[in-house]
């Protein structure tokens, strides 16, 4: 393995030169030589999407097993080039890290942007993004490059369906990404093909999956050490291998009794929203609670509101359509970007 960086080839032995080059990767290099060294369990932090971020301790044994999880799904081959672009402190790059140790590819460490393929000089077998690095490139008309990469990762946050339906026409392997730090990356992953409402995760080699009594899905396998890791993350289960995500159970809306999944409803109006928007929920004294759209930065007109009533009104009933849409400036988000939800929805309602 030889880490490559800003046109500079670092062999392992020189580590501490790249980290002078690039001080803001310290816990990427830190890690690279702890693992080198033999350490036998490393310390990653939860994204806080869902929480308060805390750090768990994994075993080099589970990220080996998550490693060979996605060779063999990707058919990843010794000598093959992987592209770190994203934040050299997320578990992301850290376990891009670790897939080229395992498997001795050389790496090619760029710094994070918007729009990372425009300093690439090298050809790409795998590489990595966040959803914003895909609609940046969507924006600027770079997006099929991608097409020159062999394998990509698409993770950190869903993927819209316009951006979805692009990616199509990028003739390359791309998939979108399920896990979270606690499976050791991801443990599923979504071919962008054919058509968004048909699209399934498809678990790596060695997970097994299964339901709750609420239809939350758990996963178990080398990654979990051999323990049952429940998800809030309700799913609907094809076979023994496939599922699709439909909400997170903790974002769930009981209003008047009707429960309403906020991830399936924005589903189905992204396409008249063009801005960043969520949906979620204000006390009522009759309801409970009651649907709301939240916006940033875009005031909805009245048209795109009538669009939005007759759609949800279609796709599930009258009693999903939300009673009021608010604007904030600026949602409350993650490092890596991920929308926290209760943040936004209480700066939105002036409860911060």
């Amino acid at each position: 393995m030889e880490i490559v960086f800003e046109e500079t080839n670092y062999p392992l032995e020189s580590l501490n030169d790249l980290q002078k080059g690039y001080p803001e990767a310290i816990k990427l290099i830190h890690f690279i030589k702890s693992w080198i060294h033999g350490n036998s369990s490393f310390e990653f932090q939860t994204s806080g999407s869902t929480g308060i971020p805390k750090t768990i301790t994994i075993s080099k044994d589970q990220i080996i097993a998550s490693v060979h999880g996605t060779i063999s799904f990707l058919g990843l081959e010794k000598n093959h080039k992987a592209l770190i672009c994203l934040d050299p402190n997320f578990v992301a790059s850290l376990m891009m890290a670790a897939r080229c140790l395992v498997n001795d590819m050389d790496l090619i460490l760029k710094r994070p942007s918007s729009n990372p393929l425009q300093s690439v000089k090298e050809p790409i077998d795998f590489a990595s993004f966040v959803p914003i690095q895909i609609y940046k490139m969507i924006e600027d008309g770079s997006i099929d490059q991608l097409g020159e990469i062999k394998n990509i990762l698409i993770g950190g946050a869903p993927l819209t369906q316009s951006a979805f339906n692009r990616l199509t026409e990028v003739n390359t392997n791309i998939f979108v990404t399920y896990g979270m730090t606690e499976t050791v990356s991801h443990i599923a992953l979504m071919s962008v093909k054919g058509n968004y409402s048909e699209a399934l995760f498809k678990v790596l080699p060695g997970i097994q999956i299964g339901q709750d009594e609420e239809g939350c899905l758990h996963i178990v396998g080398q990654v979990t050490q051999g323990q049952v890791v429940q998800t809030n993350d309700i799913v609907e289960i094809y076979n023994s291998d496939k599922f699709r995500w439909l909400g997170r159970r903790d974002h769930v809306i009981n209003s008047g009794g009707i429960k309403i999944h906020p991830e399936q409803l924005e589903k189905s109006i992204e396409s008249l929203i063009n801005s960043d928007f969520i949906i979620s929920w204000k006390s009522d004294l009759h309801l409970g609670s009651e649907c709301i759209i939240i916006t940033e930065g875009q005031r909805l007109s009245n048209d795109q509101l009538n669009e939005i009533e007759k759609a949800i009104a279609m796709d599930f009933s009258k009693y999903h359509i939300p009673k009021q849409c608010m604007e904030i400036d600026a949602f409350e988000r993650t490092d890596s970007g991920k929308v926290k939800r209760e943040e936004t929805r209480k700066k939105a309602l002036g409860l911060l």
